[in-house]
């Protein structure tokens, strides 16, 4: 587990990122996250009662996404009250107790929802949205196509986490497990879940495949670089919205005087 821990650079976490913000403060923060939470919660379960059937439901990358990004909500909204139920004193010594693989596992999945989120809508608006729903159904499509990257946008403004470059591959795993579901799909069911990844287009699936998988890096390198420097830029409001408590502002302040 140490070799996992260090190959993916996951000993570099800071457990007070989770429940922080650059802009406005943990209980702002921790409320604005609820509210995002409960919406995503109630698009979720409609989508899931009207689906035909789970198998229906879990193979589209959309809805799986879908579902990575609302466990996201919750255990963020989660952590949030639970670190403003502590003391002051007691909050940073809080994040840090119990397993740190639930910090690891968190960071990671903010990782990929941050990228799938930008991508999902990316895909659909430009190769999927023909014969739209209407009523109570383009509610849906909207917000499991759109809102979600609305929600994306959001973390990425308000968050303090940082990407590493080698997640990056974790993310790509994560998308090359979902194209392995989609041909174990095609096998048992004869129909592909997306008409770009039929390889009886010839030349133009394979530019479909090798495209997304671009892409899927380019995304998430500008991502990995906006995070960067929006906690550079906002270094000044994070340390005055937080009141000084967080131990990785401490550090990083400590750090930069060192090099100084």
């Amino acid at each position: 587990m140490s070799f996992i821990v260090k190959a993916l650079k996951l000993d570099r976490f800071e457990p007070d990122r989770i429940v922080t913000s650059n802009i406005v403060t943990p209980f702002t923060l921790a409320i604005l996250r609820g509210l995002a939470c409960l919406y995503a919660l109630v698009v979720i379960i409609s989508v899931w009662a009207t689906s035909d059937t789970a198998a229906g439901y879990f193979v589209f990358f959309t809805n799986l996404t879908y579902f990575g990004l609302t466990s996201y909500l919750v255990c963020s909204t989660l952590w949030s009250f639970g670190y403003l139920r502590q003391p002051e004193s007691d909050r940073a010594q809080w994040l840090k107790s119990g397993s740190p693989w639930w910090g690891y596992t968190h960071w990671l999945l903010y990782a990929t929802i941050i990228t799938f989120h930008v991508v999902v809508p990316i895909v659909f608006w430009t190769l999927l949205a023909k014969n739209l729903p209407t009523g109570f159904g383009a509610w849906q499509n909207a917000s499991v196509h759109a809102v979600d990257g609305v929600f994306a946008i959001f973390e990425l403004i308000f968050n303090r986490h940082f990407l590493q470059p080698i997640h990056s591959f974790v993310v790509a795993g994560v998308m090359v497990l979902y194209m392995f579901l989609t041909f174990i799909y095609h096998k048992t069911s004869g129909n592909w879940v997306y008409p770009f990844l039929d390889w009886s287009q010839g030349p133009i699936a394979a530019a479909y495949y090798i495209g997304i998988a671009i892409g899927l890096f380019i995304i998430y390198f500008v991502l990995l670089v906006l995070h960067k420097y929006r906690n550079k830029w906002l270094a000044g409001r994070c340390a005055k919205v937080n009141r000084g408590y967080l131990e990785s502002i401490e550090h990083n302040e400590s750090h930069d005087e060192e090099k100084a």
